[in-house]
């Protein structure tokens, strides 16, 4: 995909639009084309209008209102893509380009709309007029930073960045977040929360803040390096003795009492959660649920230690249906499930 020029053809911009989309919602873009979708992006307004006339017909910006705002100085680390002022003559030819390529987007949007069905409704979504995301309870999402990261998502999450040109940070105020960080060592990738700091160049982890005082960072790959709040903007070498290194398949508690010892995990299988499913290797019925209670609204109460203590068989669950998961345990000859309310299935011994 090239970058675009004034003298494009409706088609041919149509038809790149139409490329990125259906890259972005397959969720396949490597580090280096992130980076060529926001040069592409950049390279023209039309650009942005042409992907955005994309989404619309899909029906995802409808309901979408962007009110004009001064242009920001436009550099290489601007984390805004700004729409042109447009009179009304440009507002006229607008509308003749738009009528000429309908037919083109249109053809192009099929073609997508194809694709968007094999997806399984993981949207990848662009956030470049936002620079916060939140989550409710049971949701999942997957957002494009505007240096070419990604961050999934878990439910009960809310997050906020801040990018300039020393350096790309995250504040994790609630929940739970996996980061696939785009190297660039001039920028660190910070994360901060209220009880751990994590700061990596280019690698892939997740953050999860447990309750108001412990966090747990894992790292996927590359290397990371995790300190108290604060410590990390504060030294910028990341040297501190205050400082530890995770590296690959690493994890790390954080409380108010100081850090746990690190430990050797799967980090693949302690990230599960971040594609909405969890496979239960011999963990007990009560961890299944702590997993299922703080990601959804639906509450599962155990009445009975024993039933609590009972040992998941190998099994895979979705973590959006603690329905189907209180289901599956009532099955059992020894556990019987009662519906007190919209919002709490009980756990009862037969």
């Amino acid at each position: 995909m090239t970058h675009g020029s004034q003298t494009q053809s409706d088609a041919e911009l149509s038809e790149q639009a139409a490329q990125w989309f259906v890259r972005l919602v397959a969720s396949d873009l490597s580090p280096q084309e992130r980076r060529e979708y926001l040069a592409w992006l950049k390279a023209s307004e039309r650009h942005v209008e042409a992907l955005l006339d994309i989404y619309r017909y899909h029906g995802y910006g409808r309901r979408a209102k962007l009110r004009q705002c001064p242009p920001p100085d436009r550099d290489s680390h601007s984390n805004i893509i700004p729409f042109a002022s447009r009179g009304s003559s440009e507002r006229l030819h607008q509308r003749e380009m738009h009528r000429r390529r309908r037919r083109t987007i249109k053809v192009a949007a099929a073609i997508a709309g194809m694709v968007i069905a094999a997806a399984g409704g993981w949207l990848a979504k662009t956030s470049y007029f936002d620079s916060r995301i939140a989550t409710g309870a049971g949701e999942w999402k997957q957002a494009l930073l505007t240096d070419g990261s990604v961050v999934r998502l878990g439910p009960n999450t809310r997050l906020r960045w801040s990018f300039d040109e020393n350096r790309r940070t995250v504040t994790l105020s609630r929940g739970e977040a996996v980061f696939d960080v785009v190297r660039d060592p001039g920028r660190p990738f910070i994360v901060t929360t209220h009880a751990v700091d994590a700061r990596a160049l280019g690698t892939e982890f997740g953050v999860s803040l447990m309750n108001g005082s412990t966090a747990v960072v894992t790292v996927l790959h590359g290397r990371v390096a995790v300190s108290k709040p604060g410590s990390l903007h504060a030294t910028a070498s990341g040297t501190s003795g205050e400082v530890m290194e995770l590296m690959a398949d690493q994890q790390v508690v954080m409380s108010a009492a100081g850090p746990q010892a690190i430990r050797q995990v799967n980090a693949s299988r302690e990230l599960q959660w971040a594609s909405g499913y969890y496979e239960f290797r011999g963990e007990t019925v009560g961890r299944a649920i702590e997993e299922f209670n703080r990601r959804n609204r639906l509450q599962v109460l155990v009445a009975d230690p024993a039933i609590g203590a009972i040992r998941m068989p190998f099994t895979t669950v979705r973590l959006d249906d603690p329905e189907s998961f209180a289901v599956m345990l009532a099955e059992r000859s020894d556990v019987q499930a009662a519906y007190e309310s919209a919002d709490v299935i009980r756990l009862l011994p037969e």
